[in-house]
């Protein structure tokens, strides 16, 4: 699908330099979205909610976690920004070192997180802020007594000489939850030695190098999401973006059959244009409906897969839960050939449903096979000239 990735790679990038130093105005975010939103399903500028099909913070999840992988702005804002965190901890020579940080409490919040200090001198490292004991932070370690300290920022080298922490706590501390937090704290920095001349060091926890990547402080920020489905049935399939959208737009039950058209009070076909069955939905059309399952035939047969295996013999509740107990009954070396069938022959018998109703128009189950059939064996010819 063009638009995807013109709205991935050119919408999405306009405002990176902007994002890089600013954090973007909710007015702002909602412009662009809505610039985007509409573009991808639409084409145009402007589109109304009918013509958006799957929300959009589903459209801007990564494609593992169900999304279509448009960047999220706000996340991806937040990851840039990052950026100047890291430099200034591992590049001391840049001509802003020194200077207030383009950051909120939010962005250090997650650089803290996605970090871990190793101290030398302890000359670099905030005694308060930085995961550097243990891989955690005092302030979470001891967050009553990060309370009470006046001088939240200083480095680990004065807090630690002459015990300056604790004089810092002197005649504060008043209840049991603070004396239990000073005792812990006091007792994990019994093993702490500075090592002078020795700087402190920093890595990155998201990537295998330990180096900060903008790609990994913006996958992070999904982190407890989860994906409905397992997206490499869809993504990495031998087809063309165009039906891996169809098929992904199809498998969240937003594809415009009949009753979704009821749903949304429009026009629509009281039966399946394919069979003059029941009222159509996006597994009838996929599966059930017999046109449907006779152009599976007839396709799994040219394809050499055993439809006793592949197509149900009760029917599935869901297009994807039927489409992932199939794949594991394949040999791997064949699964990504099948997911291709799939999508083609899906999209096949969706583009024969809009003849029926737009143009009236009418193709045998022999011939749709044979349009899939094509357009397998066209992907197939495509792949071997790239080669």
């Amino acid at each position: 699908m063009a638009r995807l990735a013109l709205v991935s790679s050119v919408l999405s990038a306009m405002p990176t330099y902007h994002l890089t130093v600013f954090p973007l105005a909710a007015w702002a975010r909602k412009s662009i979205d809505k610039i985007r939103r509409s573009f991808l399903w639409k084409g145009e500028e402007n589109a109304n909610g009918g013509h958006c099909l799957v929300n959009w913070p589903t459209v801007t999840r990564p494609k593992d976690l169900g999304g279509l992988g448009i960047p999220d702005l706000n996340k991806f804002s937040r990851a840039l920004r990052l950026r100047w965190l890291w430099q200034d901890w591992v590049d001391t020579s840049k001509p802003w070192a020194g200077m207030e940080l383009p950051c909120n409490d939010l962005d250090r919040a997650l650089f803290n997180a996605s970090t871990r200090v190793t101290i030398g001198d302890g000359q670099k490292a905030r005694f308060w802020h930085d995961s550097w004991l243990d891989g955690e932070a005092p302030k979470h370690l001891a967050p009553s007594l990060f309370e009470l300290v006046r001088c939240k920022n200083r480095s680990i080298h004065l807090e630690l000489r002459n015990n300056g922490w604790v004089a810092a706590l002197r005649g504060q501390i008043t209840t049991a939850s603070q004396v239990e937090e000073f005792i812990s704290l006091w007792i994990r920095l019994q093993d702490i030695h500075l090592t002078p001349g020795t700087p402190d060091t920093i890595t990155w926890k998201w990537t295998a190098n330990g180096a900060y990547s903008t790609r990994s402080a913006y996958i992070i920020q999904f982190c407890g999401s989860y994906r409905a489905f397992w997206s490499d049935l869809i993504w990495k399939a031998f087809t063309e973006n165009k039906c891996k959208v169809f098929v992904w737009t199809m498998a969240r039950e937003k594809i415009l059959t009949a009753d979704n058209l009821q749903k949304r009070g429009w026009p629509h076909q009281d039966r399946c244009a394919l069979c003059n069955g029941p009222l159509e939905t996006c597994l009838h059309l996929a599966l059930l409906c017999p046109f449907t399952r006779a152009v599976w035939n007839l396709i799994l047969h040219w394809e050499h897969f055993d439809a006793s295996i592949i197509l149900p013999a009760e029917d599935p509740t869901h297009l994807i839960s039927w489409w992932e107990e199939v794949q594991s009954k394949i040999t791997k070396d064949d699964r990504k050939r099948f997911n291709g069938l799939v999508i083609y022959t899906v999209w096949n018998i969706w583009k024969e449903r809009n003849r029926r109703i737009f143009t009236n128009t009418h193709e045998t189950a022999m011939q749709v096979a044979s349009r899939t059939k094509e357009d397998i064996l066209q992907k197939k010819m495509a792949h071997s000239s790239g080669e």
